[in-house]
């Protein structure tokens, strides 16, 4: 075999020989664009090529001489010409979080309208406990539940929260909050906090110490009611006689956050927004610096940094960086192939901003499909367009009196339209595709979701309330276990080209696009806007942001 011969011979020598010769080269033993790929892909795999060589070669290939950093995982280092850009941006966004810190007082106080007891009665939240690796004792990266965040800000493990609900308690009246902590121990966790400086630090009205709970729960409150959570346990090994005396409710509190949580205050949307802000960035940056050649991984790795970067340690979710028949794939989380020429690249990501800079919260969640070449191929743009069109439904029923289902009705009837309008669908009404769910070959999934301190949120959002926080989300994805069954069956194989799909589409993998949509009494508003949407819009800034980020290289 010619092209093994050659390429094992060149694998001590690539360096010497260079990019160009390699290209040339492998462009003379095969004739189409994919078997040359492929050919540098298993020359990569079996070690005859390092990844720089591979990038370079494939970058010749396409006819294009693009500037393609090292590795971004080389030696733990991102190219040094990101970095002032990223950190001067990060600078302003610091300042303007900053400004906009969630209030837990507010929240205590949504819960206590929903829930009113006497008798010095209260609720109880306990706060996560650190999670180890199975078999080891590995700390896994804390991250708060959510409800605890909600109504503490509080970000560490092993604490307590007692709201009072009582509201004619001389003791904790209604929507106070006293905070129970653990003691740190200076010599695993560094400065340990004295309780004034967690009441300072954490929107509580009060501050003691974990240890003393019981015995503050028996002596000082003695409630006549405790509501908690089913399985929590607040006690412990020695119960206080109030833990006999009072009524135990584990039932009732977790619905009543949630109908507190479904709709978000002034101060909680302000914080959303910087998480959208912070997620457009991230999104922003890597599609302006990764190209074909590049490893899906570079595009994960680059995606968090900018976001820990500008103060978002955690991510809303395992970013998925799906490219070619990956971005079919919903929950893809491998991220771990190469992004060959002319594929697109399905970016579902997104920053979790909280009460602290280390802490976990609020919850974005954005996902664009682009051309790794910068330029939709026609097949692409085709179906992206019809993605755009469906989403451009959802957000102009994301209206307060709507309801997910409405929204998904006018979705669906845009999908089916576009898919027809591009002959993927043929011989048939919108109206009679509908009635068969034909949408459901190509968009297997929900409209949307609720959106807040989980990526996806508590609370009924039937009908739209303002406040409510949403995606919109349509897709189109190209499934061979769901078109091959689907070309047989009687009532939906008449309606299908298969002939153009499968000489045209069934490779192409997915398209999806998904903003963030906050409900008003004004109509819907996108906080993710400011991150290019529809094809032409991302073609325009792809090629503006890599033409100024080549010429920052070179200077």
């Amino acid at each position: 075999d010619l092209k093994l011969q050659f390429l094992y011979f060149i694998g001590p020598m690539r360096v010497a020989l260079g990019f160009a010769l390699l290209a040339t080269c492998v462009a003379q033993v095969h004739t189409t664009l994919d078997e040359k790929i492929d050919a540098l892909k298993h020359a990569y795999e079996v070690g005859a090529l390092s990844k720089r060589a591979y990038r370079a070669a494939v970058s010749q290939l396409s006819g294009e001489r693009r500037h393609l950093p090292d590795s971004l995982h080389a030696q733990g280092k991102i190219p040094e010409y990101v970095n002032p850009q990223l950190l001067h941006r990060a600078d302003a966004v610091r300042e303007q979080y900053a400004k906009v810190q969630h209030i837990p007082r507010e929240s205590r106080a949504k819960i206590c309208a929903l829930l009113k007891d006497g008798g010095n009665s209260v609720a109880v939240l306990v706060a996560d406990s650190v999670e180890m690796r199975t078999g080891s004792d590995t700390e896994i990266l804390f991250r708060q539940e959510s409800n605890f965040i909600y109504a503490s800000g509080f970000d560490h493990p092993g604490a307590k929260l007692v709201i009072g609900l009582d509201p004619t308690s001389t003791v904790i009246p209604s929507g106070k909050g006293w905070l129970f902590v653990p003691k740190g121990d200076p010599v695993w966790v560094g400065r340990t906090e004295t309780l004034d400086d967690y009441k300072a630090r954490y929107d509580v009205d009060d501050v003691f110490w974990i240890e003393d709970f019981n015995h503050i729960m028996d002596q000082v409150i003695y409630p006549e009611a405790v509501y908690t959570f089913s399985g929590a346990d607040i006690w412990g090994e020695h119960p206080p006689p109030c833990a006999e005396t009072a009524r135990h409710d584990s039932t009732t509190l977790r619905s009543v956050i949630a109908q507190a949580r479904v709709t978000k205050t002034a101060k909680e949307m302000e914080v959303m927004r910087v998480a959208s802000l912070i997620a457009v960035e991230e999104h922003k940056t890597i599609m302006t610096h990764i190209e074909c050649g590049m490893w899906e991984s570079d595009a994960e790795s680059l995606f968090r940094y900018v976001g820990h970067n500008y103060g978002a340690r955690f991510q809303s979710y395992i970013p998925i960086v799906g490219s070619g028949p990956n971005s079919a794939a919903l929950h893809y989380n491998d991220n771990d192939h190469i992004i060959a020429i002319d594929t697109w690249v399905l970016v579902d990501a997104a920053a979790e901003l909280g009460s602290t800079r280390n802490g976990g919260g609020y919850t974005s969640d954005i996902t664009r499909t682009w051309p790794c070449s910068g330029v939709y191929t026609p097949a692409q743009k085709a179906i992206y367009d019809v993605v755009y069109a469906a989403q451009n439904q959802c957000i102009e029923h994301a209206v307060v009196g709507g309801s997910l289902s409405q929204a998904t009705q006018y979705s669906n009837r845009a999908l089916v339209q576009g898919l027809l309008d591009i002959g993927i669908l043929q011989g048939g009404t919108v109206d009679e595709m509908l009635a068969l769910n034909m949408q459901r070959l190509f968009m297997p999934h929900g409209l949307g979701h609720g959106l807040g301190l989980d990526v996806h949120d508590v609370g009924s959002l039937s009908p739209f309330q303002a406040g409510n926080v949403i995606t919109c989300e349509p897709g189109i994805y190209f499934y061979p276990s769901k078109l091959d069954p689907a070309y047989e069956d009687p009532t939906m194989g008449k309606y299908l080209n298969r002939q153009l799909i499968e000489s045209q589409y069934i490779n192409i993998g997915g398209a999806r696009i998904e903003d963030v949509i906050h409900i008003t009494n004004n109509g819907p508003e996108n906080l993710s806007k400011d991150l290019p949407r529809s094809s032409d819009e991302i073609q325009a800034f792809m090629y503006n942001a890599r033409t100024a980020a080549r010429a920052a290289a070179r200077k």
